[in-house]
Protein backbone atom coordinates (compact mmCIF):
# COMPACT_ATOMS: atom_id res chain seq x y z
CA UNK A 1 0.00 0.00 0.00
CA UNK A 2 0.92 3.85 -0.39
CA UNK A 3 0.75 4.26 3.65
CA UNK A 4 3.94 1.46 4.20
CA UNK A 5 6.34 4.06 3.29
CA UNK A 6 5.27 6.61 5.44
CA UNK A 7 4.77 4.39 8.37
CA UNK A 8 8.17 5.16 9.74
CA UNK A 9 8.02 8.85 9.22
CA UNK A 10 4.92 8.80 12.31
CA UNK A 11 5.15 8.83 15.82
CA UNK A 12 2.90 8.25 18.66
CA UNK A 13 2.38 12.05 19.41
CA UNK A 14 1.44 12.67 15.45
CA UNK A 15 -1.84 10.70 16.16
CA UNK A 16 -2.55 12.42 18.87
CA UNK A 17 -1.66 15.62 17.35
CA UNK A 18 -3.82 14.96 14.02
CA UNK A 19 -6.47 14.37 16.17
CA UNK A 20 -6.47 17.56 18.39
CA UNK A 21 -6.33 19.90 15.09
CA UNK A 22 -9.66 17.80 13.55
CA UNK A 23 -11.52 18.29 16.57
CA UNK A 24 -10.27 22.12 16.91
CA UNK A 25 -11.54 22.23 13.42
CA UNK A 26 -15.06 21.23 14.55
CA UNK A 27 -15.22 23.19 17.08
CA UNK A 28 -16.91 26.74 14.99
CA UNK A 29 -19.71 24.06 13.48
CA UNK A 30 -20.90 22.56 17.04
CA UNK A 31 -20.66 26.39 18.58
CA UNK A 32 -22.97 27.55 15.47
CA UNK A 33 -25.01 24.68 15.39
CA UNK A 34 -25.58 25.07 19.65
CA UNK A 35 -26.32 29.06 18.54
CA UNK A 36 -29.18 28.19 15.94
CA UNK A 37 -30.92 25.68 18.34
CA UNK A 38 -31.25 28.66 20.90
CA UNK A 39 -32.48 31.04 18.09
CA UNK A 40 -34.90 28.29 16.71
CA UNK A 41 -36.90 28.33 19.99
CA UNK A 42 -36.77 32.53 20.46
CA UNK A 43 -39.61 34.93 18.84
CA UNK A 44 -38.79 36.87 16.29
CA UNK A 45 -38.85 40.83 15.86
CA UNK A 46 -38.15 43.38 13.47
CA UNK A 47 -37.40 46.90 14.81
CA UNK A 48 -37.64 49.47 12.57
CA UNK A 49 -35.27 52.94 13.19
CA UNK A 50 -35.21 56.13 11.61
CA UNK A 51 -32.25 58.33 12.64
CA UNK A 52 -31.32 55.59 15.09
CA UNK A 53 -34.65 55.71 17.12
CA UNK A 54 -36.80 52.65 17.23
CA UNK A 55 -39.84 53.49 15.59
CA UNK A 56 -41.55 50.40 15.31
CA UNK A 57 -41.61 46.63 16.38
CA UNK A 58 -43.08 43.90 14.74
CA UNK A 59 -43.65 40.09 15.84
CA UNK A 60 -42.62 38.14 13.06
CA UNK A 61 -44.47 34.98 13.26
CA UNK A 62 -46.44 32.41 10.90
CA UNK A 63 -50.08 34.30 9.60
CA UNK A 64 -48.65 38.00 10.45
CA UNK A 65 -49.55 40.22 7.53
CA UNK A 66 -49.38 44.07 7.13
CA UNK A 67 -48.39 47.37 4.95
CA UNK A 68 -46.83 50.03 6.98
CA UNK A 69 -45.88 53.76 5.80
CA UNK A 70 -43.33 55.87 7.73
CA UNK A 71 -43.38 59.52 6.81
CA UNK A 72 -42.02 62.60 8.40
CA UNK A 73 -44.18 62.10 10.75
CA UNK A 74 -42.55 59.33 12.64
CA UNK A 75 -38.86 61.50 11.58
CA UNK A 76 -38.06 61.00 7.86
CA UNK A 77 -37.05 64.66 6.40
CA UNK A 78 -38.49 65.93 3.48
CA UNK A 79 -40.97 63.99 0.98
CA UNK A 80 -38.87 60.93 1.58
CA UNK A 81 -40.69 57.78 2.56
CA UNK A 82 -41.07 54.13 3.31
CA UNK A 83 -43.28 51.21 2.85
CA UNK A 84 -42.33 48.20 4.96
CA UNK A 85 -44.40 45.18 4.04
CA UNK A 86 -44.91 41.90 6.58
CA UNK A 87 -45.59 38.22 5.31
CA UNK A 88 -45.09 35.87 8.10
CA UNK A 89 -41.55 35.57 9.09
CA UNK A 90 -40.52 37.85 6.10
CA UNK A 91 -40.19 41.39 6.41
CA UNK A 92 -38.95 43.82 3.63
CA UNK A 93 -39.08 47.56 2.22
CA UNK A 94 -41.78 47.23 -0.30
CA UNK A 95 -41.27 50.83 -2.08
CA UNK A 96 -39.70 53.98 -1.26
CA UNK A 97 -37.97 57.04 -2.85
CA UNK A 98 -34.37 56.55 -1.91
CA UNK A 99 -32.12 57.23 -4.95
CA UNK A 100 -30.77 53.86 -5.78
CA UNK A 101 -33.55 51.62 -4.32
CA UNK A 102 -30.82 50.07 -2.32
CA UNK A 103 -33.61 48.95 0.43
CA UNK A 104 -36.35 47.48 -2.35
CA UNK A 105 -33.41 45.84 -4.10
CA UNK A 106 -32.46 43.72 -0.59
CA UNK A 107 -35.79 42.05 -0.87
CA UNK A 108 -36.88 39.76 1.94
CA UNK A 109 -35.06 39.56 5.40
CA UNK A 110 -36.32 36.68 8.06
CA UNK A 111 -33.04 35.55 10.15
CA UNK A 112 -31.70 37.46 13.35
CA UNK A 113 -28.74 39.62 12.42
CA UNK A 114 -29.93 40.23 9.33
CA UNK A 115 -30.50 43.93 8.46
CA UNK A 116 -31.59 46.75 5.46
CA UNK A 117 -30.34 49.96 5.39
CA UNK A 118 -31.49 53.12 3.37
CA UNK A 119 -28.63 55.59 4.34
CA UNK A 120 -29.93 58.39 2.36
CA UNK A 121 -32.88 58.56 4.43
CA UNK A 122 -30.68 56.68 7.78
CA UNK A 123 -33.92 54.23 7.73
CA UNK A 124 -32.93 50.83 9.40
CA UNK A 125 -34.92 47.67 9.86
CA UNK A 126 -33.33 44.63 11.69
CA UNK A 127 -34.22 41.69 12.76
CA UNK A 128 -33.68 40.12 16.31
CA UNK A 129 -34.09 37.05 18.43
CA UNK A 130 -35.90 37.61 21.43
CA UNK A 131 -35.77 34.20 24.21
CA UNK A 132 -39.18 33.65 25.45
CA UNK A 133 -38.81 32.92 28.98
CA UNK A 134 -36.56 35.80 29.71
CA UNK A 135 -37.20 38.47 27.10
CA UNK A 136 -33.92 39.17 26.83
CA UNK A 137 -32.43 39.70 22.87
CA UNK A 138 -30.00 36.62 21.95
CA UNK A 139 -26.94 38.41 20.21
CA UNK A 140 -26.77 37.01 16.69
Amino acid sequence: MLLKGYKGLLRPFDVVLLVVVVLVSLMPWAVFTWHQMGISEAELYAVILINGQEVDRFRLYDGAVGLYTYTSEHGLTGNQYHVVEVKGTYIRVKRDNSPNQIGVNMGWISRPGQTIVVLPHRFLIRVEAVARDEGTIIPF
